[in-house]
């Protein structure tokens, strides 16, 4: 077996872009990002990344059940 090297974040970014336009589940996007070698900052803007290129409805309907979420004391203090 050849061992690859680790991707690179600019790799990583246009994995994560080709997984988005292909309809690939966001949460399994979520996975590849946070299996990914790279720093919690980078994995950040993956997501974020990953996270613009979502439906703009779908954002919205998440943003709202977590908003809802944490009215309800789900995270609250």
């Amino acid at each position: 077996m050849r061992l690859r090297a680790p991707l690179s974040f600019d790799q990583c970014e246009a994995q994560v872009e080709d997984m988005m336009e292909q309809g690939i589940a966001f949460s399994h996007v979520e996975d590849a990002i946070d299996t990914a070698p790279l720093s919690d900052l980078h994995k950040a803007a993956l997501w974020l990344l990953a996270w613009s290129l979502r439906d703009r409805m779908q954002q919205r309907h998440d943003a709202r059940c977590m908003l809802a979420a944490a009215a309800g004391g789900w995270g609250g203090r």
